[in-house]
């Protein structure tokens, strides 16, 4: 059988209504940039994690080889199985160690490196591979690799060693424990740590400061669209405020603490940026944020898990196609409708949120 029919058998097409990447920096460049950032994360935080001791440090920088060596063998195989003439470019080409490196990152410290191995595998096979590869992928693949293992091995993702668990209380992060006080509690951390970064949690969502600055580093590059963690922050902080002053709580304070926590700000600037999985339009990134922001919080405060980003930002991608069907338009006609659309969603999303809350 020829090679072509070959690899489109192992292909599953989502027609898209624009091109899957765009941007006018190429793609190496894109990737240039956003691997140097996400190294800084990545060093930051094992230099962090030494502080606490050389396991922890060790098992921080192993845990992002163990899911670089697992994602570049998959990408290697599968194109093997393709019989491609250069194996080492063409997975070069597919980027993989992005995807690895962003895995890891929003895995906690005490992870076992077969869930390492296990959730890296499935983020570049199920997450990309199966939808043909880099560029085709309608869901964010290292967040399906963490909904995987968060599912398989729910038990088995806590934020220490091991070998240093004494009991619950130890390996509990701080979004875990306001959980537990229907979110109106002590997170347990001072606002300053907890966007610094020095407390427990996945390895590199932690340190919101950095991040931020991050962030903005890509902005200025064009590496992102600015809109995109702008308005769901922005939404967040907005939806949070308004739910503290409705039910008595301090408002800043609330707000600053919930989006400071649950790699909130970490997901607003590394996974909803995610060209290929976000709309094209300006007004499309906009009700992209907004909803990812709204389902964030509605999981956060109403379902029975203490965090919604994940899971907020794939529901998201789901409906990318459509958001891009309805908000691509040749001309920039009703701006001022579009304005007030968005205020509107917001407004509504900090209603709904706020009569939703678990406290009301």
């Amino acid at each position: 059988m020829p090679e072509r029919q070959v690899a489109n058998k192992m292909k599953i097409i989502f027609k898209r209504t624009t091109p899957n990447y765009r941007n006018i920096l190429s793609t190496q460049e894109i990737m240039l940039y956003l691997t140097i950032t996400l190294l800084i994360v990545s060093a930051v935080s094992a230099g962090y994690y030494f502080t606490l001791g050389a396991d922890y440090g060790i098992k921080a920088v192993l845990m992002i080889a163990v899911s670089l060596i697992s994602a570049y063998l998959c990408e290697a195989a599968y194109f093997y199985m393709l019989k491609e003439k250069d194996i080492l470019k063409a997975v070069n080409r597919s980027f993989p160690y992005v995807t690895a490196i962003l895995f890891a990152l929003i895995l906690p410290i005490g992870t076992p490196y077969y869930v390492v191995i296990s959730g890296s595998l499935f983020s570049i096979l199920i997450g990309k591979l199966i939808f043909g590869g880099f560029g085709q992928n309608i869901f964010n693949p290292a967040l399906i690799g963490r909904v995987f293992v968060m599912m398989s091995y729910g038990d088995k993702l806590t934020a220490v060693l091991p070998s240093k668990a004494v009991d619950s209380v130890s390996g509990a992060t701080p979004t875990t424990m306001l959980s537990g006080t229907g979110w109106s509690g002590n997170v347990g951390v001072s606002l300053t740590n907890l966007y610094i970064g020095f407390y427990k949690g996945s390895i590199g969502e932690t340190f919101a400061l950095l991040i931020i600055i991050l962030g903005i580093f890509l902005a200025i590059k064009k590496v992102l669209d600015w809109r995109l963690p702008v308005f769901y922050i922005g939404t967040s902080f907005i939806i949070t405020f308004i739910t503290a002053l409705v039910h008595g709580l301090s408002p800043f304070g609330f707000a600053l603490v919930q989006i400071g926590i649950g790699g909130l700000i970490f997901g607003g600037v590394f996974m909803l940026t995610d060209p290929v999985t976000s709309p094209s339009s300006p007004y499309g990134k906009i009700i992209f944020a907004i909803g990812a922001a709204f389902f964030t919080m509605l999981l956060r405060y109403r379902s029975n898990m203490p965090e919604g980003v994940l899971y907020s930002i794939l529901i998201m991608n789901m409906l990318t196609p459509m958001i891009d069907r309805y908000t691509i338009s040749p001309t920039n006609e009703n701006e001022n409708r579009k304005k007030i659309y968005v205020i509107g969603l917001i407004g509504i999303s900090a209603l709904l949120i706020t009569l939703f809350w678990r406290g009301a």
